[in-house]
């Protein structure tokens, strides 16, 4: 005899939940989904629709009737308002044992404030970003990193498994926040370090694509010099990771960093980039398009 799957509530269904909903469909699962735009239902998620996904009127209504939501949203302020924002919110209809988890992008006071009140329920809300992009959530090659209770995490990763090549536990409730927050850092430093290291080379002459060949079997070796280096050289702005979006996370870390009395002066630094980026009109092009503030005459 099969085993019946959980039910899926997901909210937020744009360029990373609309992909894990079609991974989570195609294996079966069944799917309620809500979205603020009811048009979308009629655009981007009808082939869900016409699948066999239900809509749910309000989150509270689909926490009511979800074993797991799914939480993909911009940032904490938009959790909040999904989570403990009133009478339609996930939790005013939250039954005990549900799971809640956050793929968003968050600070960890947010998320540990949101995993008290889901607490206060008796649901379970995991903090569990995830790392790889859209092209990672249509691949099912996400890494996602969690806080929360590990008897909810163990019962959240068969679900995982079907978008995530990873599932790590980190601890309590925030430490996947700022494991995420981390990995932002590290990633929009290098980017712009690429940025800086092409720019370098076509200026003294030399071959950008022939140097970064070099550099990728040396110790500048990175996953941002292999996937960002050849969108710069050859001008690829296409959105893949929106600048907009790390603009956003860099922020997130700054304000963090900033309550705590951290300096966190590297980022600052491309922070300022990515913000003059947007500024130019271009914040749905790929964070790749740092690469042209290095290269436009002053």
């Amino acid at each position: 005899m099969m085993m019946k799957l959980p039910v899926i509530g997901m909210i937020g269904l744009g360029a990373m939940g609309r992909p894990i909903a079609l991974r989570l469909q195609a294996a079966g699962y069944p799917l309620t989904l809500y979205a603020r735009r009811a048009e979308a239902f009629e655009e981007e998620l009808k082939p869900l629709v016409e699948a066999g996904a239900k809509i749910a009127a309000t989150p509270a209504g689909m926490a009511a009737e979800a074993d797991i939501i799914l939480l993909n949203v911009m940032a904490g302020d938009d959790v909040r308002s999904v989570m403990t924002g009133g009478v339609h919110s996930v939790l005013a209809g939250a039954q005990p044992g549900l799971i809640i988890a956050d793929h968003s992008t968050i600070d960890p006071v947010t998320a540990r404030e949101v995993s008290a009140a889901a607490t206060a329920t008796g649901a379970h809300y995991i903090d569990a970003p995830v790392s790889g992009g859209a092209i990672g959530a249509e691949a099912g090659t996400l890494v996602t990193m969690m806080g929360g209770d590990r008897g909810a995490v163990d019962r959240l990763i068969p679900v995982l498994e079907n978008y995530t090549s990873r599932q790590l536990h980190l601890g309590e409730s925030g430490q996947g926040s700022i494991a995420k927050l981390c990995n932002q850092i590290a990633q929009v430093i290098t980017i712009q370090g690429v940025a800086e290291a092409m720019a370098f080379a076509r200026s003294m002459g030399g071959d950008a694509d022939a140097v970064r060949d070099v550099m990728l079997s040396g110790f500048a070796s990175s996953r941002m010099l292999e996937l960002q280096g050849p969108r710069m050289t050859a001008s690829n702005y296409e959105p893949g990771m929106e600048t907009r979006l790390l603009e956003k996370d860099s922020r997130i870390a700054l304000t963090a960093a900033l309550a705590e009395g951290l300096d966190l002066p590297a980022l600052e630094l491309t922070h300022d980039r990515l913000v003059t980026a947007c500024g130019n009109g271009w914040d749905k092009k790929d964070v790749a398009i740092l690469y042209e503030l290095m290269t436009r005459k002053k």
